[in-house]
């Protein structure tokens, strides 16, 4: 420790106020050392200054270790007791202590401060780093999701110039030549598109760092409500789907709703000429506390050389000519599933249509 540490020791007992004042004495230990002998003192003392580090005796007298410990924030306790039972240990290590020391004087434990001081101040620097990073890189995501608004909209105005004029222009076909009007038709499908992958774009650079708290949702429902939203579409190609055991689990609503619309309206895009696309949900526990749910088609499939390329953002198998669309769909997929800690992967051949299998936990860790 190369600093001088503000201690706190808790205690009523003079004797262990001696032998831990001696202790540090001894061991030329850089330290600042004040000694409460009750509850209230040790409120005063806290409220007045601030420590780096607490050494709370269980019993103090007017009160417990615990019920001091149950109101500090954001300082690190080592708790020191005469005596305990396992179950007192685990409250006290649940209520926030960093670590617990018995006084018994056989086992030295007078001998194990110094080292546990040691031990516990690394992990609480490591804490506050960690913190830190945290802090630096929640506001770096509130830039990146600021920036990317700002962007697609400064994008986007002149995009908007470019239809509008180019709308003007075919409006007055009668004055244009054959090759001016295909020409401005090229213009306004070109900004149309850009326009599109602007858009994408902006939901890929979004979605794992904005969303709805996670909360209990029923997957049926969520599927249920995409494919009212998809009714046309499925109509248009007299598409069947088929949904079984979807669970009830902890995620974003509206990012699960994102999840199953790009995974069926692709399964409805991709699907053979010459067959109706039907499409499978499936869902089954994989372990105890998460549940794999597998998407499967019987549409146009993909080499395995792409299993991996298709989740990168823009990339296409497809020209524009046969199959429209950015090729964001399923990076944003990857992305959501990401986000709820968990994976997506793809089982495919030209034959026999693509599977997509969506891994997600049941509960988010808290």
């Amino acid at each position: 420790m190369d600093a001088t540490l503000r201690i706190l020791l808790v205690e009523n007992n003079s004797t262990d106020q001696i032998a831990i004042q001696r202790l540090f004495r001894s061991q030329k230990l850089e330290y600042e050392l004040v000694m409460a002998d009750s509850l209230a003192q040790a409120r005063d003392y806290l409220d007045a200054a601030p420590y780096d580090l607490i050494l709370l005796d269980y019993n103090l007298g007017d009160g417990t270790g615990l019920e001091l410990l149950e109101s500090i924030v954001d300082t690190p306790v080592i708790f020191i007791a005469g005596s305990s039972t396992e179950e007192v240990i685990i409250k006290v290590m649940k209520a926030g202590a960093y670590d617990f020391l018995i006084k018994d004087l056989q086992m030295g434990y007078l001998s194990l401060i110094p080292s546990t001081i040691e031990k516990v101040m690394k992990r609480k620097g490591a804490e506050d780093r960690l913190n830190c990073y945290l802090a630096e890189l929640e506001r770096s995501n509130e830039e990146l999701k600021n920036f990317a608004f700002v962007a697609t909209h400064d994008l986007n105005e002149p995009l908007r110039k470019i239809i509008g004029f180019g709308k003007r222009l075919v409006d007055k076909t009668k004055d244009l030549d054959s090759d001016a009007i295909i020409y401005a038709g090229k213009m306004q499908s070109a900004a149309k598109r850009m326009q599109n992958m602007i858009d994408d774009l902006l939901q890929y650079s979004v979605a794992s760092i904005q969303g709805e708290p996670f909360r209990l949702i029923d997957l049926n429902t969520v599927v249920r409500e995409v494919l009212e939203d998809l009714e046309t579409s499925i109509s248009e190609v007299n598409g069947v789907i088929h949904l079984e055991g979807l669970p009830i689990v902890e995620a974003d609503p509206a990012q699960m709703r994102q999840l199953f619309q790009n995974l069926i309206s692709n399964a409805l895009k991709f699907h053979k000429k010459e067959q109706a696309p039907k499409i499978e949900l499936i869902a089954k526990p994989v372990r105890k506390d998460s549940l794999e749910i597998n998407v499967k088609d019987n549409g146009i499939g993909l080499g395995e050389e792409h299993k991996e390329n298709i989740f990168q953002p823009f990339f296409r198998l497809h020209g524009r000519s046969d199959f429209e669309g950015s090729g964001i769909g399923l990076a944003i997929c990857k992305k959501i599933v990401t986000r709820h800690n968990g994976k997506i992967e793809v089982s495919c051949s030209n034959e026999n249509g693509s599977t997509f299998k969506v891994t997600l936990p049941v509960k988010q860790s808290s």
